[in-house]
């Protein structure tokens, strides 16, 4: 039900204003960032990163991976910031950073805890000085997730 939740919330995203993708993302592409994170995607977030690669509507960002760029920048790019954060402060190597509250809080993809459908559980966290700490479960999975978030987007419209 979950990745027809994907489907629907990608399908109804472009109804959003100001809604942007950059188009799919290539399997290479793809399997590199694999490596880079040390994790095998789920069939949700490949399917994301093949159709959409990345997801910005109206105050929403949905981070894309870009395994080549070299630029430094880490908003938008789960690949750099996951990697910046392992570095830097230690972020747990299963956390997948995808979606940034702006307020100190970020959505992960949490591939330690996986439904059984062998999809991540997408938290809440926050670096809390020393170590991050899980604010709360957000959805069962990324499809839940995004379909809710567009929901509220075009109820706001």
């Amino acid at each position: 039900m979950s990745y027809q939740n994907l489907e629907k919330a990608m399908e109804l995203a472009n109804e959003c204003k100001f809604y942007t993708t950059v188009g799919g993302k290539s399997s290479e592409e793809i399997s590199k960032s694999e490596e880079l994170l040390g994790i095998k995607f789920s069939k949700q977030c490949i399917l994301f990163y093949e159709k959409v690669g990345y997801l910005s509507f109206f105050g929403n960002e949905i981070f894309g991976i870009s395994p080549d760029d070299q630029s430094g920048l880490l908003e938008g790019n789960s690949v750099a910031y996951a990697l910046n954060d392992r570095e830097q402060y230690n972020l747990p190597t299963k956390w997948i950073p995808f979606y940034n509250y702006e307020d100190g809080h970020m959505a992960y993809f949490d591939y330690s805890l996986l439904n059984s459908d062998g999809e991540p559980r997408i938290i809440m966290g926050i670096y809390a000085g020393d170590r991050y700490e899980i604010v709360e479960v957000v959805a069962d999975d990324f499809g839940n997730f995004l379909l809710q978030l567009v929901e509220e987007q075009l109820s706001n419209q």
